[in-house]
């Protein structure tokens, strides 16, 4: 498809001339992006959908998803694999719908397979998927991420039915290296039947106040009283528990993260505020929104069941991803542009206790177990390509 969409303009043309035009689009992972990329793009026709998986047999290729209003999306996958070779080669979209951490093993694995003319994209770029392409494919890659998930949703069954809990009422995504954006822009809109703006630069869908400071936020003030070895007797719920201490932790960091986004050659106004995103004017009001989201519900904390109660689950992707891919990441671009970040120091230094880790020492990431996480260390280089471009 990249080389067709680059060739001939519109899909719908595209298809027009070739009544047998397929787009092969290769979704690579398993969890709840997966689950509803699968539904929705599967089910349209002129795509073939593949998915590349550690766990094929679970899946079957007559695949359903459901959403809220009990629409059903009814779609037949292609292959079903955990062996790159059988549908990279082919592939001419790869969407990758897989936590931070597993970015780079993935694109590894995947390298020598991937055409030239093909794209590769992310589900979210919050937790760094253009750093991560950029050092694997080259500068010269050609991808997309969107700026948040597409869709909320989970696994009703595992590789069978996918639950479509909500949808946004727009998409943004950032593409590089692609060739008529305009058209590969009305794709993703029929892929997930949400209008799509495009972002101007790459660094709009990487720096994200989402889930890399909503959950640090939410759980730092959970878990405030932490200690070694504590056992809780319930698992709170990550949203419906939420209180205005957690709100007021967000906007904090929210207005840190602004502040470095001003010393970026971006533009932070596609990154909108918490209080221009959520509509409210301040913490109460941010708090009562949280709470009222239907998807935000039956959303419990990361523990794990010991006897006598519960322990926090530090393995769990809040922390490996969220700490170690988004907030992370987020601290490092902030200190290469010279911005003091209190209030998101403060949700690093709760994470690392919790995690028995060291990252920041004296205000500074400068700890022994940085190795483990994204750093932004070749962000000037990458931003060279776009003076270049």
């Amino acid at each position: 498809m990249a080389a067709s969409l680059r060739e001939s303009g519109h899909l719908t043309e595209l298809r027009q001339m070739d009544k047998k035009a397929i787009i092969r689009v290769c979704i690579c992972g398993g969890g709840s992006q997966s689950h509803v990329a699968a539904a929705m793009i599967g089910s349209l026709p002129g795509y073939a959908v593949d998915v590349l998986t550690r766990r094929p047999d679970e899946w079957v290729k007559s695949f359903t998803g459901i959403d809220p209003e009990g629409k059903r999306y009814e779609a037949t996958l292609n292959i079903v694999t955990s062996r790159p070779e059988d549908t990279i080669p082919f592939a001419d979209v790869v969407y990758i719908c897989l936590p931070g951490f597993a970015f780079a093993s993935q694109m590894e694995r995947i390298r020598e397979y991937l055409r030239p003319d093909a794209i590769i994209g992310s589900s979210f770029g919050g937790s760094g998927f253009f750093l991560r392409a950029f050092e694997i494919f080259g500068l010269g890659v050609s991808a997309f991420c969107f700026q948040r998930v597409p869709a909320i949703g989970r696994p009703l069954e595992y590789g069978h039915r996918a639950d479509i809990q909500g949808y946004k009422p727009l998409l943004k995504v950032a593409c590089v290296n692609i060739e008529r954006p305009l058209e590969f822009k009305g794709m993703l809109e029929e892929w997930f039947r949400t209008p799509v703006e495009l972002l101007s630069h790459w660094l709009e869908a990487t720096l994200s106040n989402s889930n890399p400071l909503l959950h640090p936020a939410s759980m730092s003030v959970l878990f405030k009283d932490w200690e070694p070895g504590r056992i809780y007797e319930r698992v709170p719920e990550l949203y419906m528990d939420w209180t205005d201490e957690a709100s007021r932790r967000w906007l904090a960091c929210d207005e840190e993260l602004h502040e470095v986004m001003s010393r970026l050659p971006m533009d932070g106004r596609e990154v909108p505020s918490l209080k221009e995103y959520y509509e409210v004017d301040g913490v109460e009001a941010l708090t009562r929104k949280i709470r009222s989201i239907k998807a935000f519900r039956d959303k419990p904390a990361p523990m794990k069941r010991l006897e006598g109660g519960y322990q926090i689950d530090t393995d769990h992707r809040l922390f490996t991803e969220d700490v170690d891919f988004g907030l992370i990441m987020i601290k490092s671009i902030a200190e290469s542009v010279g911005v003091a970040t209190p209030s998101i120091d403060n949700l690093i230094e709760w994470a690392q206790r919790v995690m028995r880790k060291e990252y920041l020492v004296d205000g500074r990431l400068v700890g022994r177990d940085l190795a483990g996480t994204l750093t932004a260390t070749r962000l000037q280089e990458f931003l060279k390509r776009d003076s270049k471009a």
